[in-house]
């Protein structure tokens, strides 16, 4: 039988714009899980929720899909990849001047836990390691639903200027 999934997501424009609206990055971030800003379309698309964006630390969840499976029968490690990655980055960018963003340069997951698709949510949960003028580390853990370490990452930034014009 097949199955089908079918979801929406807000206008990615309107979530740039945003950026260039906000009073900070953490006021940006703060829209998204006050439901304010739309989430990004990938964002959507893994159902991953922003729970807490601060200075210290940003924490997303996302439940555990069948959709998700890999032919192993367990949840594909580029989803969890995706997740450590999301949390890491936004980790990274809250602590930017408004006018400059982050983007991945390297990812390291470590898996240690296989995950399985019975509907719970999984916790990511990523802190800054060093953030410097043009580059920037972080590190992220992700726990199961009953709190053991599933997946750990960490990541390098480089920090460039932001998509929107200043003017």
């Amino acid at each position: 039988m097949e199955r089908q999934r079918t979801y929406a997501w807000g206008d990615p424009t309107e979530l740039i714009e945003a950026m260039g609206r906000e009073e900070s990055h953490l006021a940006w971030m703060q829209g998204m899980i006050d439901g304010r800003l739309p989430a990004p379309a990938f964002g959507a698309t893994l159902e991953l929720r922003p729970l807490e964006a601060t200075l210290d630390r940003v924490s997303f969840a996302m439940p555990l899909r069948e959709w998700m499976l890999n032919p192993a029968g367990v949840i594909h490690g580029g989803a969890l990849a995706t997740l450590l990655d999301s949390v890491m980055t936004l980790a990274v960018i809250a602590r930017l001047d408004r006018t400059k963003i982050a983007t991945t340069t390297t990812l390291t997951s470590h898996f240690v836990r296989p995950l399985f698709a019975d509907g719970s949510e999984v916790l990511a949960i990523a802190e800054v390691l060093h953030c410097g003028r043009s580059h920037a580390t972080a590190r992220a853990r992700l726990t199961d639903a009953r709190g053991r370490l599933a997946a750990h990452a960490d990541a390098a930034f480089t920090i460039v200027a932001a998509p929107f014009d200043e003017r």
